[in-house]
């Protein structure tokens, strides 16, 4: 593989210098170049191509929001990091659109070349580079929700309490009202009632109520498209159902904690892609689902043919940028999939069965064209007995059920 080319931005000498010298194992992998200015940034990058940006918020003259939005329109491709202080956070929330993810100082050597690798792995998931040009230079895609950013400063610490996770819910009134109304509903299935968002935390984990804060938020930012090729209720019904049903396939087949929770969020967010193509690639939506349901075709086929990539990819390119774990980033890829991947059983089997599970359960829309489980990812699974007992388990529970 080719090193990739990563810029550092910050106007202190001692900051840049320090990570120079953090960052000295990676020589290997990346070329480093730093700026002390977003003036010296924007020259760098119109001499020679750069993979990402890392950029401090608060410098003189251009800051840090201004920097990366000029990036973003000159240089989309470019992953685009925000590396800054906790204070600051709030500001970058309102300010800043074209930021992939925020880091906060002190940032450990690994959590950077973590962030970078995911992001930069992300990009490798979108085949045709003209439609992610197109993507990469979106101004409204959803920016990651306050609360989010929050709950990540407080994972970065090391080992947050339920109760510290629970009160940053808490302290948004319209969120904390309505995480307790999902997951006190069917998709969740919990045998007793939630009553506080600290509850919540300590029955369903930290990972799963971050990604129901992402959840809510992303279908939120879509809630208003100009002509939608499909209905967003039955989109997000279909979401949470599949993430209740992918919690269940991963507690059946005794998956450990990290598993499950991966699993239920990937699951939750598989169809994210389906949200930014239909709201900034409208046209080609409408004549991927006009083939769809005119000669009963799999969505996701239909838009490999049209596009030359699919919504999963999309979701997972997004995913991935926005520093989610790798794992849920390659489920979100690969859930329509029809080969088995490397490895035994994991999370991206859990989400591609999830997936086809809901729509087999619940009819999701009586033109599209009933997806059957692939006969090498069912073999490789334990065959149709296995999945058959995962769908008795899910009608059981009442998991595909739409929520009223």
């Amino acid at each position: 593989m080719s090193k990739r080319t990563i810029l550092f931005v910050d106007d202190e000498p001692n900051v840049l210098a320090g990570l120079s010298r953090m960052l000295r194992p990676m020589r290997d992998r990346w070329d480093m170049l730093f700026a002390d200015s977003g003036e010296a940034a924007l020259a760098i990058m119109a001499s020679r191509p750069v993979d990402a940006i890392i950029s401090d918020m608060r410098m003189p003259g251009m800051d840090g929001p201004e920097l990366l939005r000029r990036v973003m329109r000159e240089h989309p491709d470019a992953v685009r990091i925000a590396l800054s202080g906790y204070s600051d956070m709030e500001l970058i929330g309102r300010s800043i659109t074209p930021t992939h993810q925020y880091l906060t100082k002190p940032c450990t050597e690994q959590r950077l070349v973590q962030a970078l690798d995911l992001a930069l792995s992300a990009r490798d998931l979108v085949p045709n580079k003209a439609l992610l040009d197109k993507i990469a230079r979106i101004e409204h895609l959803p920016v990651l929700p306050e609360a989010y950013n929050r709950i990540s400063a407080e994972l970065a610490k090391g080992d947050p309490s339920p109760k510290a996770v629970g009160d940053i819910v808490a302290s948004d009134v319209a969120l904390a009202a309505n995480i307790l109304k999902l997951v006190n509903s069917a998709y969740f299935g919990l045998p007793r009632h939630i009553g506080t968002p600290q509850q919540a935390v300590i029955v369903l984990g930290v990972g799963v109520i971050r990604s129901v804060i992402l959840s809510l938020h992303i279908f939120k930012s879509f809630e208003i498209r100009p002509n939608p090729s499909f209905s967003l209720r039955l989109l997000w019904g279909h979401s949470m159902r599949a993430g209740a049903i992918a919690r269940t396939i991963a507690q059946t087949e005794s998956l450990s904690r990290e598993d499950m929770d991966h699993a239920a969020i990937a699951a939750m967010l598989h169809d994210v892609g389906k949200l930014v193509l239909d709201a900034q690639c409208a046209e080609e939506c409408l004549r991927v689902l006009g083939e769809v349901r005119a000669k009963n075709r799999r969505v996701a086929e239909v838009e490999s043919e049209q596009l030359g990539l699919t919504h999963a990819e999309v979701g997972a390119y997004l995913l991935g940028l926005w520093g989610l774990p790798l794992p849920v980033v390659h489920a979100v890829a690969r859930h329509h999939d029809a080969g088995p991947g490397p490895g035994g059983f994991g999370v991206a089997d859990v989400v591609h069965f999830a997936n086809l599970l809901d729509h087999e359960i619940f009819v999701f829309n009586e033109h599209y064209a009933r997806a059957e489980p692939a006969p090498a990812r069912l073999a490789a699974v334990g065959g149709r007995a296995r999945y058959d007992a995962w769908k008795a388990e899910a009608v059981r529970m009442g998991l595909g059920q739409e929520e009223q």
